[in-house]
């Protein structure tokens, strides 16, 4: 049970038919999961109104309910009149939870391509330097050593707080989370005590949600926004926006690049199939890294991951040792290895630069062909899908263009509007909705120096066609398609 006015304490609140005193079991922004004695507070979301679902709450019991605007309701309700209920939803959800960030060091991760694989490399070099991480994020989130299953990239406030008390009651030190755009703008983490922040890149995504570039920009930059000054906040020097978020933060700053000078740079940056090594140059000297990792987009993600790690201590020779052992982040350029001649990779690229990124690193690694099979995700970012088409007709050798997660879009609309991308006159392609059969044409007459790219759903094992949601594994169905042909 807490007390309003300590679940309450230096927010700007005012009280109807409650005392200070009174007690609550808990809060939600959910009338269908509200209990007996909790508050129900009134969020008006992306999807749905809260003040819409008032009388449902309070017949489940809800003792009060929190508003940000006056509204007529039974007047024996308790009432919290708040300034607004989206900020202040995630500090109850802190409070109730007895503010857990405040023990843990919470290092937060955001960027358009890029956070789940930077979270890993931290994860893996904090565990190097015996430290007890726990992880949140788009593929897992960890609990020391147990693994539950994702719902969000960024969870809710409830579940978020719960989380880290949970993590911190079973002796997590530190917590890495991917912080997306949409968990900044609708102020999930607001409130969160975050010791460091990473901005991995900044290009176009979600564009159906954010609408505008600069939006997308500004929700990202919220995180940072946030950070105290004992805090430190890692950016990347090569990204357009580096500018633009350096100004946002009073945080300790530090920087990493290849381009550009740097406090962490990567330099002699040598590339293969079976991975890379660079010299990084730090603050401290410099280091020779190798990393069974490809492509120069993992190189950046190395950077970001050792340049936090630095900041708390971590030697350069644990993060060297840390990030050269095989750390298989699932679907982020996931090699497949079935006992074929020819390569294939899994990636979650579903953007059009993550596509480019990809195919232009594996591009100069081909003696062969590379083939690239993917789609586009229904009832999202429409804008991204000629440009996906055009990036891969100019790079690749071979397209197969199939559904991702069409949604309730008509599979075959998308793959018009990816269609209409490709470069004049490239005729090596074809369309194949069902993407095993995409996948299995794809391995056809293929040679030992060929390349197969499946983009866009990488560690995902599901599809969403219309509103059915089917279990459908890329990894699954390569060894599927691959055990058949043997």
């Amino acid at each position: 049970m807490k007390k309003i006015k300590d679940l309450f304490n230096g927010i700007d609140y005012k009280l109807v038919n409650l005392r200070p005193d009174s007690e609550v079991k808990g809060i939600s922004a959910d009338s269908r999961a509200i209990k007996n004695g909790e508050i129900f507070v009134a969020i008006n979301g992306p999807e749905h109104n809260g003040y819409d679902y008032i009388e449902d709450a309070l017949r489940k019991g809800a003792a009060a309910v929190c508003l940000d605007k006056p509204k007529d309701i039974a007047k024996s309700t308790g009432v919290i009149l708040v300034k607004d209920t989206l900020k202040t939803f995630p500090i109850l959800a802190s409070r109730i939870f007895d503010d857990p960030s405040k023990s843990l060091r919470v290092i937060g991760i955001t960027g358009t391509n890029g956070k789940t694989t930077v979270s890993y490399l931290i994860y893996e070099i904090l565990k190097a330097a015996s430290m007890t991480p726990s992880l949140l994020g788009t593929v897992t989130y960890k609990i020391k050593d147990k693994t539950l299953k994702s719902p969000n990239t960024t969870p809710g406030p409830l579940l978020l707080h719960s989380l880290l008390r949970r993590m911190k009651n079973e002796g997590s030190d530190y917590v890495i989370m991917e912080v997306s755009s949409h968990a900044l703008k609708q102020a999930r983490v607001f409130g969160v005590d975050f010791k460091a922040a990473v901005l991995t890149n900044v290009t176009g995504d979600h564009l159906d949600y954010h609408k505008t570039m600069e939006d997308y920009a500004k929700s990202k930059r919220i995180l940072f926004e946030s950070l105290g000054k004992d805090s430190v906040a890692a950016l990347n020097k090569d990204d357009k926006f580096y500018d633009y978020f350096k100004k946002s933060t009073k945080a300790k700053m530090l920087d990493y690049g290849i381009e550009n000078k740097a406090d962490f740079r990567a330099a002699n940056i040598k590339s293969d199939i079976n991975g890379s090594s660079f010299l990084m140059e730090t603050p401290a000297g410099a280091v020779r890294i190798k990393t069974p990792l490809l492509g120069r987009h993992n190189i950046y993600n190395i950077l970001a991951a050792g340049a936090v790690c630095f900041t708390e201590g971590i030697s350069l020779d644990t993060i060297s040792r840390a990030v050269g052992s095989s750390i298989l982040v699932p679907g982020r350029l996931e090699g497949v290895n079935a006992g074929q001649s020819f390569k294939i990779f899994i990636d979650y690229a579903h953007t059009h630069d993550a596509l480019e990124t990809i195919l232009s690193e594996l591009r100069p690694l081909s003696k062969g062909s590379l083939v690239a099979v993917f789609g586009c995700g229904g009832d999202r970012d429409r804008t991204k899908r000629p440009k996906m088409g055009r990036i891969a007709s100019e790079i690749a050798d071979e397209v197969i263009l199939t559904n991702d997660n069409p949604r309730t879009e008509s599979p075959e609309a998308i793959l018009d509007e990816i269609e209409s991308g490709l470069k004049k006159g490239f005729k090596k392609y074809k369309r194949i909705p069902d993407r095993f059969r995409a996948i299995e044409e794809s391995f056809k007459n293929r040679d030992k120096n060929d390349i197969v790219i499946i983009g866009g759903k990488g560690h995902e094992d599901y599809q969403i066609i219309g509103k059915e949601t089917i279990p459908f594994s890329d990894r699954d169905a390569v060894e599927k398609i691959l055990k058949q042909s043997r």
